[in-house]
């Protein structure tokens, strides 16, 4: 039966799936399960563990070991010639998938397409519309690039992926890997410094002819900036990588990048106590607030809420909370960084004069509430000053209602996107928060969350 593995292995690259229920034990097995199990595979590795801990089903299919930690993508975008594939020691491209197809249908040098980037240049606009031809026949292949490259760096802590001009990565593909820490950053340049790194002379009227025209999407099969319809949105960092030298790119990594891995965060992720069965059975529930019942629980979390943000403390001038997960830490975080607390409560309250808005009922309590339609939160009328810099704290980011509301009534209270940064304890990327505020219009607001959590 050797030759069937081999049949099989030789066809695999050219497939879009395998047929996963005839799979068995043999270790031959396991290239086709990855392939069937796509990005199911970590997941369902974690059921198998969770349900069958003793090995009971011992002879079930190859699946893939759950991860002992967790893993950071780092997506990094920008213009054609800033410098992304610079950024780093270690660059994974998400466009090499595009190029290396490309190749193989032209006979083009893949080596020069990977890594000669006046060769590249040559090649752009058949590359472009090649790949737009692919979208054609495959609508949702970016996404499919993007978790091809993921999965075949499985074994790696950090992952960082170049080639990416998407407008929003972290908004709209952070569902995809709920599991994974997710940012984006985007790598600027001067309109001199890209021509010059890109070994070509463009105009502004020719570029944007070639990079905009049809369907407003280039090789990697993002949206141009240019586009007036383009939503606004605030990536995780921006880099400007005007200097020469990797000196800059290394300090950058230094200040903005090592803090992600602390091992604080790792001992305040374990005191998120999974609650099987709750509120109903099949759910596994992740207690945030248990950090503010452990020893030591809710300094450590206040603690990294303060050193985490990217902003000024100095130059905030209010801690904004809605009841009732979010008080726990914004009082703490508002009392240690000396910032008064702005209190958001349900209707009824507080005194007046206030501003209210319509909160919908959260992903959990709407399961179990017969009140779908939600309640109205409020808080005191002038008690931000208008141009006042404001942070949200709050203790989860699932949907993105509960956030989407507080961020209405701020504006209510004539608080601007460019004053409001948001800190979540807790961030489960699967309910897609993200992109919700992104499509609401508040996708400009800075979004940190401390943890990343699969499930609810």
């Amino acid at each position: 039966m050797q030759w069937v593995y081999n049949v099989a292995r030789d066809l695999l690259p050219l497939s879009s799936g395998a047929y996963g229920a005839d799979l068995g034990p043999d270790p031959r097995d396991m290239a086709l399960a990855a392939k069937a199990f796509g990005p199911n595979g970590p997941r369902l590795a974690r059921l198998k563990q969770n349900l069958d801990p003793r090995n009971v089903l011992a002879y079930a299919c190859p699946l893939p070991k759950p991860p002992m930690k967790q893993k950071l993508i780092i997506l990094v975008t920008g213009e054609s010639g800033v410098g992304k594939d610079y950024c780093a020691d270690i660059w994974v491209s998400i466009s090499d998938a595009t190029k290396r197809e490309y190749a193989a249908a032209t006979g083009a040098d893949l080596d020069a397409l990977l890594g000669n980037r006046a060769y590249k240049e040559q090649h752009r606009p058949a590359l472009t519309a090649f790949f737009k031809q692919q979208m054609r026949q495959q609508p949702r292949l970016p996404e499919k690039h993007f978790l091809n490259v993921v999965f075949d760096a499985a074994d790696m802590d950090v992952l960082v992926i170049t080639g990416m001009r998407d407008e929003a990565p972290a908004a709209t593909l952070s569902h995809l890997i709920p599991n994974s820490r997710l940012l984006d950053i985007r790598v600027t340049a001067s309109e001199k410094t890209r021509q010059a790194r890109r070994e070509c002379q463009v105009n502004d009227n020719d570029r944007h002819d070639h990079d905009c025209k049809n369907d407003n999407r280039d090789s990697n099969g993002s949206n141009c900036k240019s586009n007036s319809t383009t939503l606004d949105y605030r990536h995780s960092l921006v880099f400007d990588n005007e200097a020469t030298g990797d000196e800059v790119v290394r300090e950058f990594a230094d200040k903005y990048l090592l803090s992600l891995l602390h091992k604080d965060l790792e001992r305040l992720a374990s005191m998120v106590v999974p609650v099987p069965d709750f509120p109903r059975p099949g759910i596994e529930f992740r207690h945030v607030l248990n950090i503010a019942q452990r020893q030591g629980g809710l300094a450590l979390c206040t603690s990294l809420l303060r050193t985490q943000f990217k902003g000024d403390w100095g130059k905030v001038g209010a801690v904004a909370c809605c009841e009732a997960g979010g008080f726990v830490y914004a009082s703490a975080l508002a009392q240690q960084v000396d910032v008064p607390l702005a209190l958001i409560r349900e209707a009824g309250k507080l005194p007046p004069p206030t501003v209210s808005v319509k909160k919908p009922s959260s992903h959990i309590s709407g399961s179990e509430s017969n009140d779908l339609g939600g309640k109205r939160i409020e808080m005191s009328q002038d008690l931000i000053p208008r141009g006042a810099s404001v942070v949200v704290i709050d203790d989860v980011l699932a949907t993105g209602k509960t956030l989407c509301a507080v961020l209405q009534l701020l504006a209510e209270a004539g608080i601007s996107n460019e004053n409001i940064s948001i800190m979540v304890v807790a961030e489960f990327p699967i309910h897609c928060g993200r992109e919700l505020l992104y499509h609401r219009g508040f996708g400009g607001i800075s979004i940190q969350s401390l943890l990343v959590f699969d499930g609810v």
